[in-house]
Parts: structure tokens; C-alpha cells; sequence
């Protein structure tokens, strides 16, 4: 896949732009004096890359300045030609103001200008926008990239000045990791399916985590092993069927047996453990209450100083200050002693009134139950084991509904296990994956490295790798970096120019070793030789030369300051056929699009 042509319906404002099959340069000349020290000029080199993405199918926001000057640019159309990877020709059609129609045109060879073009000529005329970058992918037929689009991936092919700020996360990257990694794993030809699996099977286990630490907070305070409340579910259904037995026979003697165990074996001996805990507690209460009052202090060293003087007896004020001390010491022992027996005091209170309320509750149903054994009302007794029955029936379901929560949670806790597991294990997964990947020479990620490091020995002279390794968590992490002699990474690759010049590189590493595959074959970067120093750039301008030799389309921009100086440090400089399209400051037939500035 490569650029052939870029036009408009309106040649008098956008300047038809044919690109070459190699090198393609878009020179901006800065003519005027007085413009010479600005640090913007506006003619339009960054701008033609917003230009091919649109035509490509790039979204259309309400900032894009399509939008925000539909004053200037409602009227225009764009063509766009490219030769697809079966030598046929592509022509994408796309309107400013209705950019969600698209439309198509394929020919097996390059098609003239089809500005004039009848709609029932065109392969497909303005298709929906969604059936249209599908249509577009179909053409593409980018298989190294499968499954995911070329919209996914085309911000390695297309840079713009804020895609230089990351080697591999790109301005359009801004989702999480798995929006982006996955594709670039691909790229590089890893099994990009593993690491998909795994963020989704992350995800999983954050949602799986998340239900069963609800279920278990909605299930607090009860019985937590759903064996045992089935064991109880059992026991209560047998009750329940005994007394149902018992009522269905209308025979009370076991129900009778019953509530007199209940009253001799439970009840009664319930509230004689509370009567005895009850007198416990109110003994300690008074015992409390007595050492309260005790610790009163009634020592006064001002009347003892005023007896003994009225006795005619000496009371020195060194012994008046001492008896003071002791006191205020005592009285700071005291009132913490006092503070924590006034805790315990209504501890103790507490304690007994719930004992009361308890005690109340017992004698209470000691008092119904002795009713009914003394009751001979046959009709008294069938009511009364009715609403036991009722009562117990629904005690089961209860319990049935507990179980049915405790299994629940039994089940997601095994779900989480076999989630995590399977993470685990697909865990070993990627790190056998990306060892073979890294170990073998002949391999696509051996490749892009060899082109990677390659590229920046001929421009810097230096050492530079690229890297893929797995984190902690077992994600994907990409790096590059330079070493030095001792194979120590450097802090070099943190600077602007070098970052520029690792984008570059990875760029074209990647479209080299995509060479024979189902792969794009251009690259357009913007202002690349921007910060350089003379020799890297032209360096630059040779190797990237060398990779048009190699069949990938390189597209740059450059503004005319920052160009190589091509007679003194090299016979392959720049000449005149490698310049595309030439923007200058003097008038308005230099910009892009030919009238003032927006």
C-alpha cells in the first residue's frame, strides 16, 4: 500500500501533490527576511498530514479545523489514490462538510482526475461512514494486522509532531494498555492473541472479585459453610414432618413431650444462667460503685497548717508543698482509676439491662408454654402446632435461601480460582511466546530490532536497542534505549531530537520487516531533521533514502533552515525530484491551501 495522489475539486486553492514510489519531500522555504525568526509560519506542511488521515478515514471532531472553518474549506472535496498490495489503484473520495459519506472508485490502473466523475461510476458512491472504513479495510487486505484495522494501527505509518513524544504510545493511544499493546505485539509478530486474552481475563477476574466481595458482605452474620446449613435444612425438615404428622393424626403427645423438654431443658435452664450472670453483675455494680466513692481525697493541707498553729506547733511550708504534690499525684492516679471504673460500670449496666430484656423474652414464653400443657382445649393445642409448623416451614426456606447464597459464593470463589489460574498459567504462556520470539534470529521481533539498531548506528554512530519484556503483572512493556561500551543504558533517549530519531527508526524497522507481507509500505513523519545537528541529518537523509531504495514510500517535511547541507558531506543529498510539493511565505499560492492564514 502506497500514496499516488492527493487532489481536490478545487485545484485553485490545494495544489495537486503526486507522490513518488521512494523518497517524497515536502519542502517549506522561508522567503521573507522578517520571518526568518519566527518560530511558527503556518504554510501548511504539518497540516497535509491531517489531510491524507482524513482522506483515510480519520475521525472528524469538532476541533478539526475542517469543522471549525466550514467557511473556508465547506466547499471542498478530497481524492485520495493509493496502490493497494495487488497493484490495483484505490481512489477514496471524501467531502469536508459531509464527512460521513465516502465513496470509491478501483481500477487496475491509475485513474486520471475524477473530480467530474458521474455518481453511477464510482465503485461504491458515498457509503455510510461505519460500511466504509469496513469496505476500506477489505481493499487495504492488511493481514499482518489482523484481526485489527488499519485505523488501529496507522499512527505508525502517519506521524505527527505530537506523535514524537513516545516511541510506541501515540497520540490517538490515549485508552489503556489493551486498547494499544495488543496491536503492537502484532506488529512486531508476537501472538497478539495471549496478551488480548489476558487483559480480558483481568478484567474478568476484577468483576469476579468484585461479585463475590458483594455476596459475602450481603451474606455477613450468617452461617458461612453451606454444609452445614443443609445438615440444619435436614434436621428442620424432619421436624417439620414429624409435627405435620402429629397434626395430620391430630395426636399431641410428642408436641407436648416437647415443649415440657423445652421448658425444663432450655427455657428454665436458660434463666438460671441469666438470674446467676444478673447477680453477678449487680454485685460487681455496687462493689464499682462503692470504690467510687472511696476515692475521694479529704486531706486538707490549708486546715491541717491551721490547726497546728492554733496548737502552737510548727508547720513548715516545705511540708505544706509536699502534702499538696502528693495530693495532686493521688488525684491523677485517682481519676484515671475512676475513669476506667465508670467504663466498667456501664458495661455492667448495659450488660444487665440486656439480661432483663432477655429475661423478660424467656419467662414470657415459659409462661405460654406452660398455658398450653396445662390447656385441655384440643382445638387450642391443633393451633397452636399449626403455627409451629408455619413457623418452622419457614425457618427451612430461610435456610434453603441461606444455603442457595452460601453456594453462590462457594461457586464465584471457585469462578475467581480458575480465573486466576488460567491467568497464571497463560502467564507462562507469554513469557515461553516472547522468549522464542526474542531468542530467534530469523524471527519478525529479531528483525525489527536488527533494522532498529541498524538505522541508528548509521545516523548517531551509536548503540541503541529495542526491547520487549513483560512487567509484574505479566503485561506487554516496549522499550528503547542507548548503551554505552559497557552495555549500560543511557538517559540519551529522553531528549527531543532523539526521541524523533527512535520514532523514525521504529517506523521504518517495522515497514522493512513487514516488506513481504500484507503490510502498509509508507511512512510520512513531519519535520524530521527539526534539532539535529548537520551530520545526523544527513545521515538521516541517507538512510532514509536507502530504505526508499529498499521499496517503502518515505514522505517527509522539512523547512528549508533545516535541511542537510548535501554538497559538503554527501553526492546522495537532496535534489529536485524528491521535493513533492514546495511551501513558501511569499503569497498565498506558498501555503497548503491558497489564502491567508487561519
Amino acid at each position: 500500500m502506497r500514496l499516488r495522489r492527493l487532489y481536490s475539486n478545487l485545484d485553485h486553492y490545494f495544489t495537486p501533490i503526486l507522490f513518488n514510489d521512494g523518497l517524497n519531500v515536502v519542502l517549506a522555504e522561508i522567503r521573507l527576511p522578517e520571518n526568518k525568526s519566527k518560530s511558527s509560519h503556518n504554510l501548511g506542511k504539518s497540516t497535509l498530514a491531517r489531510v491524507i488521515d482524513f482522506c483515510l478515514l480519520g475521525g472528524v471532531s469538532k476541533d478539526h479545523f475542517f469543522k471549525k472553518r466550514e467557511d473556508l474549506f465547506g466547499e471542498f472535496v478530497f481524492f485520495l489514490e493509493i496502490e493497494l498490495l495487488d497493484g490495483s489503484f484505490l481512489t477514496i473520495r471524501r467531502a469536508a462538510k459531509n464527512a460521513s459519506k465516502v465513496s470509491f472508485s478501483l481500477s487496475p490502473a491509475t485513474q486520471p482526475d475524477l473530480t467530474s466523475l458521474a455518481e453511477d461510476e464510482w465503485s461504491h458512491f458515498e457509503l455510510p461512514f461505519g460500511k466504509a472504513k469496513s469496505l476500506l479495510d477489505g481493499y487495504l487486505d492488511l493481514r499482518d494486522i489482523d484481526p485489527w484495522k488499519f485505523r488501529n494501527a496507522i499512527g505508525y505509518f502517519l506521524r505527527t509532531q505530537a506523535d514524537y513524544d513516545d516511541v510506541f504510545k501515540l497520540q490517538r493511544h490515549a485508552g489503556v494498555d489493551k486498547d494499544w499493546k495488543p496491536i503492537l505485539a502484532r506488529i512486531l509478530g508476537l501472538d497478539a492473541s495471549i496478551f488480548t486474552n489476558r487483559y480480558e481475563l483481568k478484567a474478568e477476574i476484577d468483576v469476579k472479585a468484585a461479585l463475590l466481595s458483594k455476596a459475602v458482605q450481603d451474606a455477613e452474620g450468617n452461617e458461612t459453610d453451606p454444609a452445614k446449613v443443609d445438615a440444619l435444612i435436614q434436621l428442620r425438615e424432619v421436624e417439620v414432618n414429624r409435627m405435620q404428622n402429629e397434626l395430620d393424626e391430630f395426636d399431641f403427645e410428642g408436641f407436648d413431650a416437647n415443649k415440657t423438654t423445652a421448658i425444663v431443658d432450655q427455657i428454665d435452664a436458660h434463666i438460671a444462667d441469666l438470674n446467676q450472670g444478673r447477680y453477678r453483675l449487680k454485685h460487681s455494680v455496687a462493689e464499682l460503685e462503692r470504690g467510687l466513692g472511696a476515692d475521694k481525697i479529704t486531706f486538707d493541707p490549708n486546715k491541717a497548717k491551721t490547726l497546728f498553729e492554733e496548737a502552737g506547733v510548727s508547720f513548715p511550708n516545705q511540708v505544706k508543698t509536699d502534702f499538696e504534690q502528693l495530693i495532686a499525684f493521688n488525684r491523677a492516679i485517682t481519676e484515671e482509676r475512676s475513669t476506667y471504673i465508670r467504663e466498667e460500670l456501664a458495661s455492667s449496666k448495659a450488660e444487665i439491662a440486656r439480661i432483663n430484656a432477655e429475661l423478660k423474652v424467656l419467662n414470657a414464653r415459659r409462661r405460654k408454654n406452660l398455658e398450653y400443657l396445662r390447656s385441655e382445649d384440643v382445638f387450642d393445642k391443633y393451633r397452636t402446632l399449626s403455627a409451629e409448623v408455619a413457623k418452622s416451614a419457614a425457618e427451612v426456606e430461610l435456610l434453603k435461601r441461606q444455603h442457595n447464597t452460601l453456594s453462590d459464593i462457594q461457586d464465584k470463589r471457585r469462578e475467581l480460582r480458575e480465573a486466576k489460574a488460567n491467568y497464571a498459567e497463560l502467564q507462562g504462556v507469554a513469557e515461553e511466546t516472547l522468549k522464542e520470539a526474542s531468542q530467534d534470529r530469523t524471527s519478525l521481533l529479531s528483525r525489527v530490532r536488527e533494522y532498529f539498531s541498524g538505522q541508528l548506528k548509521d545516523v548517531l554512530g551509536r548503540d541503541a536497542i529495542l526491547s520487549v519484556s513483560l512487567n509484574g503483572e505479566g503485561n506487554l512493556e516496549f522499550r528503547t534505549d542507548f548503551v554505552d561500551g559497557n552495555e549500560l543504558s543511557t538517559s540519551e533517549a529522553e531528549g527531543t531530537s532523539f526521541k524523533k530519531l527512535l520514532c523514525v527508526a521504529f517506523d521504518l524497522a517495522i515497514v522493512r520487516a513487514h516488506l513481504e507481507g500484507a503490510f502498509p509500505r509508507f511512512v510520512f513523519h513531519d519535520g524530521i531533521f527539526e534539532l539535529l545537528d548537520p551530520r545526523p541529518k544527513m545521515n538521516l537523509l541517507d538512510s532514509v533514502r536507502s530504505y526508499a531504495d529498499l521499496g517503502i514510500q518515505s514522505i517527509i517535511t522539512v523547512m528549508d533552515f533545516d535541511l542537510p547541507n548535501s554538497e559538503e558531506d554527501s553526492e546522495d543529498g537532496l535534489n529536485e525530484d524528491d521535493i513533492i510539493l514546495r511551501l513558501h511565505d511569499d503569497g498565498e499560492q506558498g501555503r497548503l491551501f491558497h489564502f491567508d492564514g487561519w
